[in-house]
């Protein structure tokens, strides 16, 4: 009985590994050449939700500024019997 789930557990391990990354596939290169500088983030665009407060952010693609927050509170009482 073991070796039959030890022989399944093999031949399904070594079947995923064949599905995930076929033999004949290349990965990508994903790094930057060095002659590429890439843009900061926001940058000179300033943030136009300030006039707001601290902490609000502009939804992408409108004129909408957002502040996410939240609080959790839990309160416990006893009273003697």
């Amino acid at each position: 009985m073991r070796t039959i789930v030890l022989l399944t557990l093999i031949a399904a391990s070594s079947a995923s590994a064949a599905l995930a990354d076929p033999a004949g596939r290349q990965k990508p290169d994903l790094t930057t050449p060095p002659s590429k500088v890439l843009p900061v983030k926001g940058a000179g665009a300033g943030n136009s939700c300030a006039a707001y407060g601290p902490g609000f952010m502009k939804v992408a693609g409108t004129g909408t500024c957002v502040k996410v927050g939240g609080a959790v509170s839990v309160d416990v009482g006893a009273a003697p019997r």
